[in-house]
């Protein structure tokens, strides 16, 4: 792909904003992708044309010379750069992708390909556009930000809009305290009290080496890129409480009213506490290292490839690979190995995805593991899946084979728990019973004694606690569902109102009346992987999908607003996914679903079917409903993500302790 990027500086180092730093990750991303990218900058200066890091940069007057030698299949432009937005103009039937970094006076984006913004508070500010969006986080990559943090109070840029005038009224009531002002580009220096001390803007790795606490009382926030780069050292943040920031950093930073000077002080002053500091850095931390700056770049380069007429196209997801492994029972012996019914990606149930993520999470913790899969006649007879090896055995073989691994620990649910407990036990291993809903069918294997439950929901516990005695007599935690934002993100969003799984039980008829009453609307329904598919009738405005292994690019790519009208969630996994994608939900009400959507969920009852129609018109339409319920989802999904990664550290320990 040959692409031509117009924006006003690229090279200056430093840079002096986040969004010149934001785009410039992106066209490194592209050019390590192996794609030809070529810079012209907008702010006219007297350089001559050179190549930096194999990007060759135009000065604005060579701006013609620059798409001849291009010839782009792509431009990427920013908002408001006039000068750029005439080079468009000059270059017809080339496909543009218009950058929009933050919430600007001037609304109008006029009709590019593709509109990309940093957040859905972002996305929000500009109602009135219509096209084609790719709500993506800014890549951060944690080397070249990660230090060891200082002892300074910071504040990036001296400006009002950035919180100067906060700055000056806390150190004025903190005169013991010192504190960093990092100045904007072509600003004079405020009046501060003396324990302030300014510094040009510079690597940023050295002004996060002398900070404790970064301060950021901004009046407006399209992300908050600065913030997740200290979060990468462990380092506070203190924000003010804007959309945008609370996207970008969650439940990880504290948020302080701007006007409040009192409250500033006050947890500047509570971060003195070592335990109290200790903590605030460890989820900042925490939250900024599952960040997948990784899966940004490859998302926008996604994007990017998915403008183009074929034959490009982008990267394709991560696949199994077979046969990487040899027979079960060459198998040096493994640690810890699931038998069940399922795996993936043959099979795709929420059941086959949360137990693949928490075998990943025991191999990415140094632990060998092993995944057998009894009811799989599809699958061949070995292969590997983001690391974690799998087998297909029939279930007398199985058994043989782990009795001769002797494995210390055995993971089990569904079909095979009450025969893999037992096992377990002959084997002297300890036995893990993974738990997915309240029915008492899959509660017998409760009475097996297994040494360790896991149940997906809060609620699910609840509800057998009051039912089986068995439940309070081992150890058990909750691990909810893990959904990782990055592997379930859409480069873009899709119109198509959505249901995953066509079974009556899924809510396949409250579907199919829905879109009767919604004629005009384009619907999807993707066959699931349980239960008896209701495929007809197909309505004109209707397509049928088949299951696939690719939902982030087959189904939240071509998605506006899921349905989930199920008769019972234990938890909601495609749900969640969706969120991750800023794509609205519309529920019935389960218990299950009202745990995992939280207030980003639209509850409504399966039965009423005009309730439906009048909430879907509502989400679709673009406008400030739907703006809300967008970022409402992207924020719930930073929150479970913060959830699934504690959750997930809680299982690994758990699993060490019974080893």
């Amino acid at each position: 792909m040959r692409v031509l990027v117009a924006l006003p500086l690229y090279d200056q180092e430093p840079l002096p904003a986040g969004a010149f730093v934001t785009t410039r990750e992106y066209v490194r991303g592209l050019v390590t992708a192996g794609h030809a990218v070529q810079v012209v900058t907008t702010v006219r200066d007297d350089s001559e044309p050179r190549t930096v890091d194999g990007v060759q940069v135009w000065p604005l007057r060579y701006w013609r010379r620059a798409v001849r030698a291009a010839r782009p299949e792509l431009l990427i432009t920013h908002h408001g750069d006039r000068k750029a937005a005439r080079i468009v103009a000059q270059t017809p039937g080339v496909a543009h992708l218009l950058m929009v970094h933050g919430m600007s006076e001037n609304r109008e984006l006029g009709s590019p390909g593709l509109v990309w913004f940093p957040s859905w508070a972002c996305r929000s500010h500009y109602p009135a556009y219509r096209g084609r969006v790719l709500v993506l986080p800014p890549p951060i990559d944690p080397a070249r930000y990660r230090t060891t943090p200082g002892r300074l109070v910071t504040l990036t840029g001296t400006t009002d809009a950035k919180g100067v005038d906060v700055l000056a009224a806390v150190a004025e009531r903190m005169p013991g305290d010192r504190f960093l002002a990092v100045r904007t580009a072509g600003r004079q220096d405020p009046p501060m009290p003396r324990n302030v001390e300014f510094v040009d803007r510079t690597d940023p790795r050295a002004v996060y080496a002398r900070t404790r606490v970064l301060l950021m009382p901004s009046v407006t926030e399209s992300y908050g890129r600065a913030g997740v780069e200290a979060m990468l050292s462990g380092i506070p943040v203190l924000a003010a409480p804007l959309p945008g920031m609370r996207e970008a950093f969650g439940d990880s930073a504290v948020y302080v009213p701007r006007e409040d000077t009192g409250r500033w002080v006050e947890e500047i002053r509570r971060l003195d506490d070592p335990g109290v500091y200790a903590a605030a850095s460890a989820r900042a931390r925490a939250h900024a290292d599952a960040l997948d700056h990784e899966g940004s770049l490859a998302a926008f380069e996604a994007a990017c490839v998915g403008l183009l007429p074929a034959p490009v196209r982008p990267r394709g997801p991560r696949r199994a690979t077979a046969p990487a492994a040899p027979p079960v029972g060459a198998l040096r012996p493994a640690q810890v190995v699931a038998w069940v019914h399922f795996g993936v990606p043959y099979r795709r149930a929420g059941s086959e995805t949360m137990l693949h993520t928490m075998m990943r999470a025991l191999a990415d913790a140094g632990r060998d593991v092993l995944v057998v899969c009894s009811a799989m006649e599809e699958a061949p007879a070995t292969w590997h899946v983001d690391g974690v090896p799998y087998a297909s055995l029939p279930p007398d073989a199985a058994e043989a084979a782990i009795r001769a691994g002797r494995p210390r620990a055995v993971v089990t649910h569904h079909d095979f728990a009450e025969r893999a407990i037992t096992l377990a036990r002959g084997i002297g291993a300890r036995s893990v019973l993974l738990v997915h809903s309240d029915f008492d069918l899959p509660a017998r294997a409760l009475a097996f004694g297994p040494d360790l439950c896991v149940y997906n929901t809060e609620w699910v516990r609840a509800s057998l606690t009051g039912r089986y005695p068995e439940t309070t007599r081992g150890e058990s935690i909750v691990v909810r569902p893990p959904v990782l934002p990055g592997e379930h993100r859409a480069p873009v969003t899709g119109d198509r109102v959505t249901l995953v799984n066509l079974n009556r039980d899924k809510g396949v008829e409250t579907w199919r009346g829905a879109a009767a009453a919604l004629r005009r609307l384009p619907f999807l329904g993707v066959q699931g992987a349980h239960g008896r598919q209701v495929l007809r009738p197909i309505l004109p405005n209707m397509r049928i999908i088949p299951q696939t292994s690719n939902m982030r690019r087959d189904v939240w790519a071509r998605t506006r607003v899921l349905l989930m009208p199920s008769v019972y969630e234990s938890y909601g996994m495609a749900g969640v996914e969706a969120l991750a994608s800023g794509i609205p939900v519309i529920a019935h009400p389960t218990p299950g679903l009202r745990e995992a959507l939280g207030e980003a969920g639209v509850f409504v009852d399966r039965a009423d079917v005009p309730a439906w129609a009048r909430e879907i018109r509502a989400l679709y339409r673009d406008g400030d409903r739907r703006a809300e319920a967008c970022a409402a989802a992207a924020a719930r999904s930073a929150f479970l993500a913060d959830q699934a990664r504690t959750e997930l550290d809680t299982w690994v320990q758990a699993v060490e302790g019974l080893l």
